[in-house]
């Protein structure tokens, strides 16, 4: 194999590598809002957002899904935060409630 073949080779694994973080990630923040507490979803999504990120072209596939996937965890950390925040008491209650049940 020559030296063009295989840098064509690495480029495209390369670029399937992060394409495949991107709709990882992309999936992760999707699923992360199909649960409550869903931070570890949204932690997941953003690490691999940033991988799909990392050397990525601009305006490419992997960049984008890396964009969204960082920005759904965002947003779900940052609701989670806001929601527990604003009805701490009601979560209070709700803990109390679960160590009576145990």
């Amino acid at each position: 194999m020559n030296e063009g073949t295989q840098n064509q080779l690495t480029e495209a694994y390369t670029t399937g590598r992060r394409a495949g973080f991107g709709i990882a990630a992309l999936a992760l923040g999707v699923v992360t809002y199909m649960s409550l507490l869903g931070a570890e979803k949204a932690i997941l999504a953003i690490v691999l957002g940033a991988l799909a990120l990392r050397g990525a072209a601009p305006r490419t596939l992997p960049r984008r899904l890396g964009i969204a996937a960082i920005c759904l965890g965002a947003i779900f950390i940052v609701t989670i935060a806001v929601v527990l925040a604003v009805f701490r008491d009601k979560v209070a209650e709700f803990f109390a409630l679960l160590q009576k049940l145990s």
